[in-house]
């Protein structure tokens, strides 16, 4: 749904503009990501309300999000897949009672999973003079979390952890 509706957008605005930058194909994927980012976003926001704590299902989103900028990872093949879930798993994490103790521990395994295989690679991550220093800002990104002793920043940074792990018969899709 979110990759139909990218296209016909970027075929409209290549209909008013054909001599602007960017093909079709280029302009609707760019749309893509920003439609799936908003999509998820206000899902999370929707979710959140209807499981009744809107507040940390943001701190989930946000959270999830920072640290997926600089270490990357595994992609849904489908834009409206991937926010349909991840507006589900954003509003589900507050939810998870872990405590002190599990709090420690799933952060402590996230920035072990950071340190060993981020960054992946990913469409998210452009070519820049940090690429050198992702590894080591995910997990500063990571780390930061035993200052908060967040139980929602640990969960939510472990699923984007998950999402750093290699595939079965290789790399991601």
């Amino acid at each position: 749904m979110l990759e139909k509706l990218s296209r016909h957008i970027a075929s409209e605005i290549k209909k008013a503009d054909p001599d602007g930058p960017g093909s079709v194909a280029v302009l609707a994927y760019v749309i893509g990501i920003k439609l799936n980012w908003f999509t998820g976003l206000m899902l999370t926001v929707l979710f959140g309300w209807v499981l009744g704590d809107i507040l940390n299902a943001l701190l989930a989103f946000f959270s999830f999000v920072a640290l997926r900028k600089f270490s990357g990872g595994f992609h849904f093949r489908s834009l409206t897949f991937c926010a349909v879930f991840s507006a589900t798993l954003f509003a589900s994490i507050p939810l998870i009672h872990l405590g002190h103790d599990g709090t420690i521990l799933f952060t402590s395994i996230t920035a072990l999973v950071v340190l060993w295989v981020a960054p992946r690679k990913s469409e998210d991550l452009n070519p820049s003079g940090l690429d050198p220093y992702l590894k080591w800002i995910s997990l500063a990104v990571v780390i930061t979390n035993f200052i908060f002793q967040s139980p929602v920043i640990a969960l939510s940074f472990t699923a984007q952890a998950i999402l750093l792990l290699p595939r079965k018969g290789g790399e991601q899709p």
